[in-house]
């Protein structure tokens, strides 16, 4: 693992697969993805890994892992409470790493204390777990001059401040209380000292978040005129998120891409999925908190290899730097969504579960300026969205076309949800309502709206008794005598027998067939299935059936809270069939 942070893997108390990890362990793990966490564990390191898990009290020990070369590395490492109650959190530091992370760690302190000598400048930094605020001076060395609790800072600065001064500091204290993520105080005389010297006293602070939480306050107590870069243009931050703000954001990318052609530059749009029924059920102080999480989540994968936006009220924008290599990016957004989902797990009572769903593009891969870059990310999300939320898409223009034949697809196609806004549930209601209204709906229109709408690759359905193919409708559709030669696979002992009681076979991957039913596995392959989803119903004239939704172009995670979308979809099936 290349980067030099404290890797957090969150894994399953039940099986021990992971369910989060940054970006640089999803690196690690490589082909390995579907591993449990123990089989990356020496077997020499086993029994302690196992206790400590048992233990889960964050104290540090050393653990061996596997790479994938079989190689040994020796990590420091800590287990504790994950953020639900079926997971733990891995915490690992990696031991070669140290040193050069120690020597580089010396040389931006010293870098810093000279910067803040020559300004004569000190700092002061602030935790909110213990609620005190140290104050540092730069000479030979750095020394911890003086404590201040933020009352106690208060006092200090107003005691020769004027009416609007105090009124000024009361603010400035309140900002490092809550954690604001970047404020100022500004006085036309030195407040540190009792007698208010004439010296013009700038302090500038910023709070730091660890994945979304509130962690420190750092700031910088100027004495004397305003620093030369003040005279510049300030970027501009979201007051929430302190996130860059639309036009800001917005201005650098088209800085970068238009004007200066920065190359291997990706372009992320973030959308927390659901996030006005957040609102609606949780309340506006939840739904900040979800923001600001997130906002922290991003930063922090981001790290110094991007810039991090807020464009909307619950869309982001990310341009990460150096990333000709959209394997890495996979490795980095899923990190991201993960760390997310990880974070607002499902059935926790009283908070929200939280998703997102992404699309990216790469300059110059994909486009040769920001507009239409921007445009392919959002053709991306939109179809993150079509297949169900909670994943990301980026853009191939192999598989998706050229812009300018998905800018005529948005123009010409006849979408039910235009604009990408409308829930699955929606959907469905009008496709109900013209079902029930006896409006003509051939079942190939209502299958190619169902294809369009809901993001899914193909579509195929089986009657009888045997099964026979009888309709197929979206991507990879197989010829006759494909059809003909493969459909058995599904009339072949065992395989009704893989369903569960209420009729739906769920497989993520076909490779779950190889060893239980062999014959099955090989005709999927030869029909170009990754991975579905089958659904048993009934006719109108009581007829068996089968939908199976299927993944074609590459494998797809498939979303099982959309199961009862699915499952209404056969009701309206029935009414058609």
């Amino acid at each position: 693992m290349e980067s030099i942070n404290i890797h957090e893997v969150i894994i399953s108390k039940d099986n021990l697969h992971i369910i989060s990890a940054d970006a640089a362990f999803y690196s690690f793990m490589g082909d390995r993805l579907y591993l449990p966490f123990e089989k990356f564990v020496t077997e020499e390191d086993k029994k302690v890994f196992h206790t400590k898990l048992c233990e889960c009290n964050g104290e540090r020990f050393m653990m061996r892992l596997l790479g994938e070369n079989g190689k040994k590395g020796c990590y420091f490492s800590r287990i504790k409470e994950g953020p639900s109650e079926n997971s733990v959190a891995v915490l690992l530091l990696y031991a070669e790493e140290l040193v050069e992370t120690r020597n580089r760690l010396k040389k931006a302190v010293s870098v810093r204390n000279a910067l803040l000598e020559m300004y004569n400048d000190t700092y002061f930094e602030y935790e909110p777990k213990d609620g005190m605020i140290r104050i540092y001076t730069m000479g030979r060395m750095e020394q911890n001059v003086e404590n201040f609790n933020p009352d106690e800072f208060e006092r200090r600065l107003t005691i020769s401040a004027d009416e609007k001064q105090k009124k000024d500091v009361h603010e400035f204290i309140t900002n490092i209380k809550i954690g604001t993520r970047r404020f100022e105080l500004r006085a036309d005389r030195n407040l540190m000292k009792k007698d208010g010297e004439e010296s013009p006293m700038t302090i500038s602070a910023m709070a730091l978040y660890e994945k979304g939480v509130f962690s420190l306050v750092v700031g910088c107590i100027h004495i004397g005129p305003a620093p030369v870069q003040d005279v510049q243009r300030k970027i501009e931050v979201d007051s929430l998120t302190g996130l860059i703000t639309k036009a800001d954001i917005t201005r650098i990318a088209i800085d970068i891409i238009n004007v200066r052609k920065v190359r291997g530059i990706t372009l992320a749009i973030v959308d927390i999925d659901y996030f006005k029924k957040v609102n609606d059920t949780f309340g506006h102080m939840c739904g900040d908190e979800v923001l600001k999480k997130v906002a922290g989540i991003m930063e922090k994968e981001v790290g110094e290899d991007g810039i991090v936006g807020r464009i909307g009220g619950d869309e982001f924008l990310i341009l990460f730097f150096h990333a000709e290599n959209m394997e890495h990016m996979r490795e980095r957004l899923k990190c991201i969504k993960n760390n997310v989902n990880a974070s607002f797990p499902r059935n926790v009572e009283g908070r929200p579960a939280i998703t997102l769903s992404i699309g990216c593009a790469a300059y110059p891969k994909d486009a040769d300026d920001y507009e239409t870059l921007f445009f392919l990310a959002d053709f991306a999300l939109y179809r993150a969205k079509e297949k169900g939320r909670d994943r990301y898409i980026i853009f191939d223009k192999e598989k998706h076309g050229d812009p300018e034949a998905i800018r005529n697809m948005k123009k010409n196609g006849n979408r039910i949800d235009s604009r990408g806004n409308m829930s699955m549930g929606d959907i469905l209601c009008v496709i109900m309502d013209k079902v029930y209204r006896g409006e003509p709906y051939p079942p190939e229109k209502l299958l190619d709206d169902f294809v369009i709408n809901f993001g899914i690759q193909r579509v195929m359905i089986y009657e009888g008794a045997p099964y026979h193919i009888t309709y197929v409708a979206g991507e990879g559709r197989p010829s006759e005598e494909l059809a003909f030669a493969t459909e058995n696979y599904i009339n072949l002992d065992g395989y009704q027998e893989e369903f569960d009681l209420d009729g739906v076979l769920f497989l993520n991957n076909i490779k779950f067939l190889e060893d239980r039913i062999p014959k099955a596995y090989r005709l999927l392959e030869e029909l170009g299935v990754f991975s579905l989803i089958q659904i048993r119903f009934r006719t109108k004239n009581g007829k068996p059936a089968v939908l199976s939704l299927e993944s074609v172009n590459g494998t797809t995670a498939w979303n099982r809270s959309n199961l009862h979308y699915y499952r209404l979809f056969t009701k309206i099936l029935s009414e058609l069939l």
